[in-house]
């Protein structure tokens, strides 16, 4: 059997498994040992291919269907490196829940915040009267400090009568648990890839390459009432949303 072992990791050359396939199953195991760091550099092409004695080409091709499938990520000028792992949103867990969950500190920065009339369009979506007070919510969100997304929350006034009177800077659906006994029972999101505003890459610190995920929700508490509308912005890099899909079957 022809084998080039390298710490013990192998490339079989007589496997059905094409060797490319091999090399990106041992660079995930060294990624998942912390041999490769998370933001840190892998080997470059041309050690990789000297190492295990195969083509550049070869290599290459590991690497692209890896950068393809967000496990690296190039970098012009300076090399390959493993992907940072994002935050993943589950279901309706809250965001400080989401980033404590991946050993990250949570922050959160109060942009504005103010009773208003609902108008036409938020008292539409809420089914309240269009004259009825709603808090106007905006929030910047981080973890470990850099800016990961903007949420733009409103709920009517009548649910949570002198809100003003807390801070925002943690969990809203906690605060809103803790103190009014109000629990979200579920959300219907809509989850949208999009490009960035001139005020969103200031505030999230972003390039205008980097994309972003764009979520309108309204919520939903006891006897599928309507608590609040959601507009939030979420950096594309730092960030992903897990939902969890339920066939429904139609009665025939």
């Amino acid at each position: 059997m022809n084998q080039i072992g390298v710490n013990t990791m192998i490339l079989d050359r007589n496997s059905p498994i094409p060797v490319y396939s091999q090399l990106k199953a041992i660079i995930s195991k060294r990624i998942q040992n912390g041999e490769y760091a998370e933001g840190g550099s892998i080997p470059s092409e041309r050690d990789l291919a000297k190492n295990f004695g195969i083509s550049r080409m070869t290599v290459r091709q590991a690497l692209n269907e890896m950068v393809a499938e967000g496990i690296l990520v190039r970098e012009k000028g300076r090399g390959t490196f493993v992907a940072k792992r994002k935050i993943q949103q589950k279901n309706i867990s809250s965001f400080s829940e989401t980033v404590r969950a991946k050993g990250m500190v949570p922050s959160t920065k109060v942009l504005y915040f103010r009773k208003e009339t609902a108008g036409d369009d938020i008292s539409g979506i809420l089914n309240i009267s269009k004259d009825e007070q709603v808090y106007v919510v905006k929030r910047l969100r981080l973890a470990n400090g850099v800016p990961v997304g903007l949420e733009h929350v409103y709920i009517p006034v009548s649910y949570c009568p002198g809100l003003e009177s807390y801070q925002l800077e943690a969990s809203l659906y906690q605060l809103i648990n803790d103190k009014y006994g109000i629990k979200i029972d579920y959300m219907d999101n809509i989850i949208e890839a999009s490009v960035t505003t001139a005020e969103e890459r200031k505030l999230l610190k972003t390039g205008t390459s980097t994309p972003v995920l764009r979520i309108t929700g309204v919520s939903y508490i006891s006897g599928g009432r309507k608590f609040s509308f959601e507009r939030d912005v979420y950096r594309g890099d730092q960030y992903s949303y897990n939902a969890r899909i339920f066939l429904t079957r139609e009665p025939r």
